[in-house]
């Protein structure tokens, strides 16, 4: 049975850890992107050409270089590389880029 006299207080500064009990919490860290990723990125896309979606990128990069990166890094890494004229945007019922071919890439 459950003690009456407790209050949800109590029970909170109960579970709550006293300063000094516990290391300082630490902020996710983030990712260090391999000095060549970029050049391997542009390189593939020039390439093998095609349709890049992020899994895709992710493939990529497990290949390369034996470990996962995130789906929203890989995102990102499309999208600044459209924005710069690189690639072109497909949104359609799915997103995926494809190399820019136009020579004025406006």
């Amino acid at each position: 049975m459950s003690d009456p006299t407790v209050t949800p207080r109590d029970l909170a500064e109960k579970s709550t850890v006293q300063s000094g009990d516990a290391t300082p919490e630490t902020k996710r860290k983030a990712p260090e992107w391999p000095d060549d990723w970029d050049q391997v990125l542009d390189h593939a896309i020039r390439t093998w050409s095609g349709e890049w979606s992020p899994q895709r990128v992710v493939w990529l990069y497990l290949a390369r270089y034996g470990r996962g990166m995130y789906r929203g890094d890989a995102r990102r890494f499309l999208s600044e590389r459209a924005h710069a004229g690189f690639l072109t945007l497909h949104d359609g019922n799915r997103r995926f880029y494809t190399l820019n071919t136009r020579k004025d890439s406006r």
